[in-house]
């Protein structure tokens, strides 16, 4: 840690967006970040796609993706039999994925001309598509993604994912239902890691009143994927100063924004050198009590 702070001190000066210094607002300012230029290119390849496939029902991209992964192949029945054929289910699941994935609910998805009933869909739901079902078939097109890349078009794989939470409004009748002070509102709260290149590896469902912290570890350890994730980016309710240590553990980086940032403190890494890091000295407190950390 003494050399990184050490090198962090060198380079401060060449640093134009950071500006450590006594001040009553707090020591550690950063100047706005300035917008990136669009790509080349960008507008030329969405023409081009546009052009070429115009508007694709979203339910037609979903059932190519089960053609070309097979990630209902391995969906059994939670009883352990059933006599649905395979076409038959994989139909009646695309439906039922369609239908709450998009909100759209499987009373108006049955109305559709696919000759399958809403007792039929909601029979697959209720035998067939459990939340680990669910989690698999999304583990299963994540690894077919990261497979199919190519890297001349997309670079190499990615290593970090972004984790943030959205808040979902649901009845008061739904025993998950809580109020959520932030958001100012009933619901629940879903938590999402999402690699690089906008590929959700993993989700989950917590309390309005849980850490989003744990929810952060839980899905950068936990998500399944073929995906090596090296960094994890989050926003200030994804943090706190002993998560640091536990991401170091777990060998990723916890990259977050922190919105108070002007009232960090840093501590010194060893006690007698109060000289050792001038341009930090604004922004440094007392040593590390590094045996209350052994303890």
């Amino acid at each position: 840690m003494t050399t990184e702070l050490t090198l962090l001190n060198d380079r401060m000066p060449r640093l134009g967006w950071l500006d450590i210094a006594e001040r009553k607002s707090g020591a550690i300012r950063l100047a706005p970040a300035e917008a990136q230029p669009e790509p080349k290119n960008l507008r030329r390849i969405k023409s081009e796609v546009q052009r070429r496939w115009g508007v694709v029902p979203l339910v037609d991209m979903r059932k190519e993706a089960v053609l070309r992964t097979g990630c209902l192949d391995a969906v059994t029945s939670v009883s352990g039999g059933g006599s649905l054929s395979a076409e038959v289910l994989a139909e009646r699941l695309l439906l039922v994925i369609y239908a709450y994935g998009t909100n759209t609910g499987i009373k108006a998805v049955a109305s559709g001309g696919h000759g399958h009933t809403e007792d039929e869909l909601r029979y697959v739901r209720r035998r067939y598509l459990t939340p680990e079902t669910a989690r698999q078939i999304a583990i299963e097109i994540a690894n077919a993604t990261f497979a199919a890349r190519s890297t001349e078009l997309w670079g190499q794989g990615s290593t970090a994912v972004a984790s943030d939470s959205t808040h979902v409004r649901a009845y008061d009748q739904n025993l998950f239902t809580e109020w959520h002070s932030r958001y100012g509102g009933r619901g629940v709260l879903i938590y999402w890691h999402v690699e690089k290149k906008s590929l959700a590896i993993h989700s989950q469902l917590i309390n309005c009143t849980a850490s989003e912290v744990a929810a952060m570890a839980e899905g950068a350890m936990r998500h399944g994927t073929t995906m090596d994730v090296e960094a994890n980016y989050t926003d200030s309710h994804g943090q706190s100063e002993i998560e640091f240590g536990v991401t170091r553990l777990l060998n990723f980086d916890l990259l977050p924004r922190i919105k108070r940032i002007n009232n960090v403190k840093l501590y010194r890494p060893v006690a007698g050198e109060p000289d050792a890091y001038p341009q930090l000295t604004p922004a440094l407190t007392r040593p590390i009590r590094w045996e209350l950390i052994a303890q």
